[in-house]
């Protein structure tokens, strides 16, 4: 009985998984993708984008194929469009999320000698936005060379985390961080063109610079974006930037200020004397006491304005230079902990002693003693005890003197000594006398 209605419900899931299969299988396959790709289009120009696609196909899952695409945009001012080739795009989107009143899209290229993931949801209240790019060749960025007609070169990694409360740009919250290996700016051949500014609008020719790796971060807090560690070195010189970014609803139109410091190395301004010429004019304004040089530039992205010198940072960067190692090693001497009290003096102890003492080598010898009479002999009249010197006390409060010793016993004899005179005090001094017979 169990077994029939296992396989009758075995029979009955088999059946649901074949017909969900074919279904999404004819969805695949009947999808008209050319209608897709219109739609995708008519997104990308309200966007600010002209894009055209040569072919379309469907992809693994729910999503769409684009070969040989073109990003193209709008300027403004009638300038020249930046163009953007895509060899290779993938289109696709959850169908679950739709049920659940989420739109999510995720979008995967090879662009730029690279690979860019990109992951969007977008609901009623909120949109998220995740993006991945790795092995970016920066030559082939089309927006910088545009801007000031210097190639670049180097590997470029970043990585986008972003929400969007309320769908409102002043309320975004995330972090952006990239590594750049090996970057370098210039050939040797490109000139500099930066077209406010009267120096540089007719071109400035530079070596090719090395910037070494290039690592920054930007943490994003209600629609601000503010520099965090942004920095390289190279042999050919040194560059910090800070400032913050402050996001609107139209990326382009987004507001940037920041404030860059960097230092040439000595090899390379004697490569060049356009540009050794060109930081000697840039000294007045722009170098800083600790010997770097300093530039504020500002606007929004669509229209930077031109380059200011400036010796301050509008972001609290130090203008003086590192303290000279003299006056960091110079410090205060710790303070000494107090002196403690002297100890009280130990009074002399006064040392009796029954043996004979040595008398000192520089005193003549002492007179022989008188015979020893018939009855004994007793060591302490023959050789009365002496005092050891001791060295003098330091001064200290007065104490009681101590108890002197009792004199040694004398040893026993068979036969009684004579009777003989008194033995001397113990703080006096023993004077010989005569035996009397």
């Amino acid at each position: 009985m169990i077994g029939e209605r296992l396989r009758k419900y075995w029979r009955l899931a088999a059946t649901a998984a074949f017909g969900l299969f074919v279904f999404f299988l004819v969805l695949v396959l009947t999808l008209p993708y050319g209608r897709l790709k219109d739609y995708l289009v008519v997104l990308a120009e309200q966007q600010g984008y002209d894009v055209e696609v040569k072919s379309q196909g469907p992809a693994l899952g729910l999503g769409i194929r684009l070969k040989d695409v073109i990003v193209a945009t709008r300027p403004a001012g009638g300038g020249k469009p930046t163009r953007i080739v895509i060899p290779v795009a993938k289109v696709r989107w959850s169908l679950l999320g739709a049920l659940s009143g989420r739109k999510t899209f995720q979008v995967s290229a090879n662009v730029f000698g690279g690979d860019v993931d990109v992951e969007s949801s977008r609901s009623k209240t909120e949109s998220a936005l995740h993006v991945a790019a790795t092995a970016i060749d920066l030559s082939e960025l089309p927006w910088v060379k545009a801007a000031i007609n210097l190639p670049l070169f180097g590997k470029l990694e970043v990585k986008l985390d972003e929400k969007m409360p309320g769908l409102r740009a002043a309320a975004t919250v995330g972090s952006l961080t990239w590594t750049c290996s090996a970057c370098a700016l210039g050939d040797g051949k490109a000139k500099l063109i930066i077209r406010d500014n009267p120096l540089l609008a007719e071109g400035l020719g530079l070596p090719k610079i090395r910037l070494g790796d290039f690592v920054g971060r930007v943490a994003i807090d209600k629609g601000v974006g503010r520099l965090q560690g942004v920095q390289s070195k190279s042999p050919d010189g040194e560059l910090f930037v800070e400032g913050e970014i402050k996001l609107n609803d139209s990326l382009a139109s987004s507001s940037l200020d920041l404030y860059v410091r960097f230092k040439l190395s000595d090899a390379l301004l004697k490569s060049s004397e356009k540009l050794r010429t060109i930081m000697e004019i840039a000294a007045a304004g722009g170098k800083r006491p600790d010997g770097l040089y300093g530039f504020r530039i500002s606007g929004p992205l669509n229209h930077l304005g031109a380059p200011v010198w400036t010796k301050t940072s509008p972001f609290g960067a130090p203008a003086s230079g590192p303290k000279p190692l003299a006056a960091r090693a110079v410090a205060a001497p710790a303070a000494l902990p107090p002196a403690p009290a002297p100890a009280p003096a130990t009074p002399p102890v006064i040392i009796q002693s029954s043996a004979p003492a040595a008398p000192p080598p520089s005193a003549p010898p002492p007179p022989p003693p008188p015979p020893a009479p018939s009855a004994g002999f007793d060591p302490r009249i023959d050789n009365p005890p002496v005092e050891e010197e001791q060295p003098a006390p330091a001064p200290a409060p007065a104490a009681p003197e101590p108890t002197p010793a009792a004199p040694a016993a004398p040893p026993p004899a068979a036969t009684p000594p004579a009777p003989g005179p008194t033995p001397p005090a113990p703080n006096e001094p023993a004077v010989p006398k005569p035996v009397e017979r």
